[in-house]
């Protein structure tokens, strides 16, 4: 297909401005270095550079030429297709938009410019920010009307309020993948199915004779990594049948990012670069890796074979699941083309798209075939990853009426800061009571449970006096009831 001439020089100076070539307030290349260098007339370069002035990433200055504009990567273009991720960590685009190219001439992924027309996101975003994606639901219902050849769970979390606000096209449980070489090398056992907790700490403790603190586990305080040991433990952020909804600052959620933060002092707190601790891992020189199945392409791209999975440690009175990581396609509010948009629904979702990801083994397909294809059963260490499928929980809870951004933001900061930590829960779980009895998402029948004068009754704190014997004993059977 040959492209238009204007979207080649678009093209060009927009990856100048992806790869940090072209910055904020610097002079664009001038329409006749454009034209010599890409071979193209100097009227399609006017004309392109045109519309990115248009487009207010740029702005010309009469006799003194074009300059980018401050505040570029919020426009929304197009041709974007904004991804959640920089994009030298998902090689797979490159390929995913030649089997796009035929519907889509001229689409390029971005993850320089946040928002486009068009985007990939994942679970925390369009959970926090909803509001700003289309509802899908017609559009899904007009391409795919027999909705039993996707998986249905992973689905879930996003009807929000009878409005389908991000559909997803690839999902995962979480899992341990592991070095059994540093493993023996740090004269641990070999990790199995059902592990406890104290036996994941002996293994880190063995470990830290052998590697440096900072290439033992990916310890970091990103929602993501905190949430599985949350859920694990049993506790929840919001829980919306309980009487009081608010449970960040239950005993099982505080038991949970309790045993999050000891393992980060055990681990010496370190500064978690992911780029780095891949690439040790991918070398045989890292020890352990909490991860969805999305890794799987960077071992077989890098040709790693040395590595082992396993399921995430046993807590005891918690429960056997991990955080759903789920890819999700959505729209923008401001995409004014139905067209495009079914189009990017129907694509993404295609046989050829889902299969390149199940070839890719990028994570697990939503096409049930396509997963059946990606999936390799004979080898123990995918195997897993269709094992655990059942128990990768959906239960986030975090989009309104719950105060979810501000809570994940609360506790990410509470880690990174290393706060005192049933302090700052508390405090978090009175915020959001109090947010959402200003909002009046408080029924009558629990204002008794909300200490804010919003609710109507001060009434009790969650787990205030009459409870507080309860926090002594984590593992006593009234706590793990009251969950």
């Amino acid at each position: 297909m040959v492209e238009n001439k204007t979207t080649i020089v678009r093209r060009h100076v927009l990856s100048l401005l992806e790869e940090g070539a072209l910055k904020t307030g610097e002079q664009v290349p001038s329409a006749r270095e454009l034209s010599v260098k890409l071979g193209i007339s100097f009227l399609k370069v006017q004309q392109a550079i045109e519309t990115l002035c248009q487009d207010g990433v740029m702005e010309a200055y009469s006799r003194k030429g074009t300059y980018v504009q401050r505040g570029w990567e919020e426009r929304v273009l197009p041709e974007n297709l904004a991804v959640f991720n920089h994009l030298h960590r998902l090689p797979w685009v490159d390929g995913m938009l030649k089997v796009m190219e035929k519907e889509f001439a001229g689409l390029r992924m971005t993850y320089a410019f946040k928002r486009g027309m068009l985007e990939l996101r994942t679970t925390r975003h369009v959970l926090t920010g909803h509001d700003e994606y289309m509802d899908l639901t017609e559009l899904f219902e007009e391409c795919y009307p027999d909705r039993s050849i996707f998986f249905e769970k992973p689905f879930r979390p996003f009807h929000i309020n009878g409005r389908i606000v991000g559909i997803p096209y690839s999902f995962s449980p979480r899992v341990v993948l592991y070095n059994p070489k540093q493993f023996r090398s740090a004269g641990c056992a070999m990790p199995q199915s059902g592990w406890t907790w104290e036996e994941f700490l002996e293994c880190i403790a063995r470990l830290k004779k052998v590697l440096p603190a900072k290439y033992i586990l990916n310890w970091h305080c990103q929602s993501y990594a905190w949430l599985n040991i949350l859920l694990r433990a049993g506790g929840r952020l919001f829980t919306p049948n309980q009487e009081d909804p608010v449970t960040v600052d239950s005993p099982r959620s505080i038991l949970g990012l309790s045993l999050f933060n000891e393992l980060g002092n055990l681990l010496e707190r370190p500064e978690y670069d992911e780029d780095d601790f891949h690439g040790a891992f991918l070398q045989g020189s890292a020890g352990m890796l909490i991860v969805g199945r999305q890794f799987l392409d960077s071992i077989d791209r890098a040709g790693f074979k040395d590595w082992a999975s396993v399921p995430l440690p046993h807590i005891p009175g918690g429960e056997d699941i991990t955080a759903q990581a789920t890819d999700l396609v959505c729209v923008r509010k401001s995409c004014t083309s139905m067209s495009l948009a079914r189009k990017y629904i129907s694509v993404m979702l295609s046989e050829p798209v889902q299969d390149y990801l199940a070839q890719r083994r990028y994570s697990i397909p939503i096409r049930k075939s396509s997963a059946f294809k990606s999936l390799d059963l004979t080898d123990p260490r995918d195997a897993l990853f269709a094992a655990e499928m059942g128990k990768a929980s959906i239960d986030f809870n975090i989009a309104p009426p719950f105060p979810g951004e501000l809570v994940l933001q609360g506790i990410e900061r509470i880690l990174t800061e290393n706060l005192d930590l049933d302090s700052g829960l508390r405090e978090l779980g009175q915020m959001a009571r109090t947010y959402m009895g200003i909002y009046g998402h408080y029924s009558a029948s629990r204002k008794s449970a909300i200490r804010t004068v919003f609710a109507g009754n001060p009434g009790n704190l969650y787990c205030a006096d009459v409870h507080c014997s309860h926090r002594t004993d984590p593992h006593s059977p009234r706590t793990a009831s009251a969950e």
